[in-house]
């Protein structure tokens, strides 16, 4: 990593041994690690300083390498909660989840619906089907799919509807519910 200030662009997220860095304005307590390297700004002797952001730099590398941090930027985020759209999580932070006291909030943040391309689908007969997506998540219908079976190839589009549960719709065909398999 070049300069003083160039590793500092690449951190967006930065997570250690399962504490979050959240968004500035939910306050969450930073990992230690960050904060130790946040401190070097303080120190006004440049070559201090230098010093200072290279052991820090070097310690969170170190922590990387043993997988006790993990560096996300928010395009890596966004698909790791589209991946995860459908399972029941406790509310975390770093997914989009907050604190009890953000009501709604975090809902909004979150991710709400995503658009597939269906994989594969397999008849559980009595009009329910199995559908596996591009990336591997799998889907159930829950209710009867009526007109249309879901075809290899066509789109999906699942949203999150009442009380947890989630709705899909098939090109042209109409919404049923769903829920997530694996």
């Amino acid at each position: 990593m070049n300069g003083r200030s160039g590793w500092m662009m690449t951190i967006s997220l930065c997570l250690v041994a399962g504490q979050a860095q959240a968004a500035p304005q939910r306050q969450q307590p930073r990992p230690e690690i960050f904060n130790n390297l946040l401190q070097c700004r303080a120190i006004t002797d440049n070559v201090q300083r230098l010093a200072c952001f290279d052991q820090q730099v070097g310690a969170m590398d170190a922590a990387a390498q043993r997988d006790e941090v993990v560096v996300l930027d928010k395009s890596e985020l966004n698909k790791t909660r589209k991946t995860l759209f459908g399972f029941s999580f406790p509310k975390l932070p770093f997914l989009g989840g907050g604190d009890e006291e953000d009501g709604d909030k975090s809902q909004e943040e979150g991710v709400t619906h995503v658009s597939a391309v269906i994989a594969s689908v397999r008849s559980l007969g009595y009009g329910k089907w199995q559908i596996v997506l591009e990336d591997g998540a799998q889907w159930m219908t829950t209710e009867a799919v009526t007109g249309r079976d879901p075809k290899v190839g066509q789109t999906i589009e699942l949203k999150r509807a009442a009380m947890g549960s989630f709705m899909g719709k098939v090109e042209g065909g109409r919404a049923v519910r769903m829920k997530r398999v694996s």
